[in-house]
């Protein structure tokens, strides 16, 4: 049994004549009898009764099969052959350290499956360099820790968040409630570009107090290197409830949450809003989030 077999069958099982399905295949019409004939010895039923070009009962049960089998085929050929295509699209997609570790994997992985011929450009860093990257249009979109500012970009909520307070292994696991409980304790800090540094610096003001006011014993560009060094013993930490499960892991002793839940967002030039690449971006992240 063949791909040619099965649209013939279908295509005179939808006629009803031997000619009409003959003139829209472009066939002769011995070819259809002869696909018809083979397909019948391969299966070893009648599927059309030759007088009045009817299904048989048979037929009736193969027509139904026979119909998905060939939509299933034609998928699968034109799966293959979009996969085989050279990239014709390229999005460069910028990100934050921490949607860029814990967002950014998956996103990609469903842009290669949906869009198969486009190629990724990504780019990590800090939100202020990100955005900064945006606003110059070296990327194209970006998922960030902050909202965009400048004037030629656009920004919209992603993904909510809300920041870890983790210890070293080994320390008590009393929950911080309150600023006072954090003096006493050294903290590995992240850069002031990025987004989680602004996020906590506005947690920590709910609880009447800042990042200048707790000791530091590092400062770190990311989330592995906070990790790295807290698992360590080098001091205490802040990171998103994303890295939670990371740092427990590592053997880091949750000790609460900041009283701030802050947003994640997608970002990207008001003047490339309409290009169908990013149109898709926007909407991948929107059924993914």
């Amino acid at each position: 049994m063949n791909e040619k077999q099965l649209q013939v069958f279908i295509e005179l099982a939808t006629q009803r004549s031997f000619s009409k399905t003959a003139h829209k295949m472009n066939v002769s019409q011995s070819t259809v009898t002869k696909q018809l004939q083979n397909l019948e010895q391969e299966l070893g039923s009648t599927l059309i009764y030759r007088q009045t070009v009817s299904l048989t009962e048979e037929g009736s049960v193969v027509y139904e099969k026979a119909q998905r089998l060939l939509t299933e085929w034609q998928q699968l050929r034109s799966i293959c052959q979009a996969r085989s295509t050279k990239y014709t699209e390229t999005l460069r997609i910028g990100a934050s350290t921490t949607p860029g570790t814990y967002f950014l994997p998956e996103l990609c992985k469903q842009c290669h499956y949906h869009h198969p011929n486009w190629r990724l450009h990504l780019h990590i860093d800090d939100s202020t360099t990100i955005l900064s990257l945006l606003s110059d249009n070296e990327i194209d979109v970006a998922i960030v820790g902050t909202p965009a500012e400048q004037s030629n970009l656009v920004s919209s909520e992603f993904r909510s968040d809300r920041l870890a307070i983790i210890a070293p292994p080994g320390e008590d696991q009393r929950p911080f409630d309150c600023f006072s409980d954090l003096t006493a304790n050294a903290f590995v800090k992240r850069k002031q570009a990025s987004g989680t540094y602004q996020a906590v610096e506005t947690g920590l003001k709910q609880w009447g107090g800042s990042l200048a006011e707790l000791e530091t014993a590092a400062t770190v560009p990311n989330t592995e290197s906070l990790l790295s060094l807290v698992e360590a013993g080098i001091g205490y930490g802040f990171l998103s409830e994303y890295a939670l499960d990371a740092a427990t892991k590592r053997g880091c002793v949750f000790k609460g949450v900041l009283p701030y839940e802050r947003q994640f967002y997608l970002a990207y030039g008001k003047d490339n809003q309409e290009k169908e690449t990013i149109k898709a971006f926007k909407q991948l992240t929107e059924s993914w989030s």
